[in-house]
């Protein structure tokens, strides 16, 4: 349902400088992370967009501080700390899917942000390793309830790795409150195997019912795109690209899905009708196959440009 225009939108994850290897030689560098990702994509169609994130006083955080400003993504929430910014290397397979590895020196004391104060005209999405780091755990779930309590939208992506299965027990409690907070979860189906081992959307739609969400935004790669909702279901194809990279892509889709709401003007997911939904899909498909054709992990100028002239 449309309603007063959504004020700010605000993204919570961790924040890493990312190197793209292929067949063993760096290929790329940029700032990363789930939700930097999405916020750089946000912030070139200007949407009023924060970052809620921790990184280092050093010459990489610097680097990605000045790379958030010249984006147009406010830096007002972001916790700067002494020490080193981690690192995320990402290795390129034959079909230009990436495997991770992380390269962290995090302080004890984490994610000692100042807190936005929130209004219900707002969207906030999290997910990925913040949003299931212990020690970060009780002032994310401080901003998160603070949300919720205010009537913000929620959206969650668990953007779970393999490298995390180890830890999945002390891990699945987070992740099932995660949903729990949760208007919209989106999740790949690698997360949904990870974690609960669905093996397709119904049996994954099934466990986020579980835990307290009704709206499931299931991607499957290059297999298509499920939506679930109390009222229906439905099925979206993807168009067949031949990718340069699929770092980013998940990340360019959730900025598409809250980039339609922010447009739109939505204020209840429980309202959004079939024809809708059919545009918020359709956008964050279009987000994620642009950033799919680059090893830049957002959407580039081109292509926001657009966006603001239609």
């Amino acid at each position: 349902m449309a309603g007063v225009s959504i004020a700010r939108v605000f993204a919570i994850s961790e924040t890493f400088y990312d190197i793209l290897f292929n067949k063993g030689k760096p290929i790329s560098a940029c700032p990363g992370g789930a939700m930097l990702n999405s916020s750089i994509s946000l912030g070139r169609t200007g949407v009023t967009i924060s970052l809620i994130s921790e990184f280092a006083r050093d010459n990489i955080g610097n680097s990605i501080y000045e790379f958030l400003r010249e984006n147009n993504v406010s830096t007002e929430y972001l916790h700067r700390y002494e020490g080193k910014s981690p690192l995320s290397l990402a290795f390129l397979n034959d079909r230009n899917d990436a495997t991770y590895e992380f390269y962290e020196d995090f302080p004890q004391e984490r994610l000692l942000t100042d807190m936005p104060c929130f209004a219900p005209d707002d969207i906030v999405m999290f997910g990925s390793i913040l949003s299931v780091a212990k020690e970060a755990r009780n002032k994310l779930e401080t901003i998160i309830n603070s949300a919720k309590n205010a009537g913000s939208i929620i959206l969650y992506d668990p953007n779970f790795r393999e490298s995390q299965l180890p830890l999945i027990e002390e891990i699945k409690p987070m992740i099932s409150k995660n949903i729990a907070y949760s208007d919209i979860v989106r999740a790949s189906d690698e997360d949904m195997k990870l974690v609960k081992g669905c093996e397709n959307s119904e049996e994954a739609y099934e466990f986020v019912l579980e835990n307290g969400c009704d709206h499931l935004i299931y991607t499957s790669s290059s297999d298509g795109v499920y939506l679930n909702t109390p009222s229906f279901s439905k099925f979206y194809e993807v168009p067949s690209i031949q990718p340069v990279s699929t770092v980013g892509a998940g990340d360019s889709f959730n900025a598409g899905i809250v980039y339609m709401l922010y447009s739109r003007k939505i204020r209840d997911i429980e309202d959004i009708q079939e024809h809708v939904w059919d545009e918020i899909i359709g956008k964050a498909i279009d987000f994620a196959s642009h950033v799919c054709m680059s090893t830049e992990n957002y959407i580039s100028n081109n292509f926001a440009n657009g966006l603001k002239k239609i």
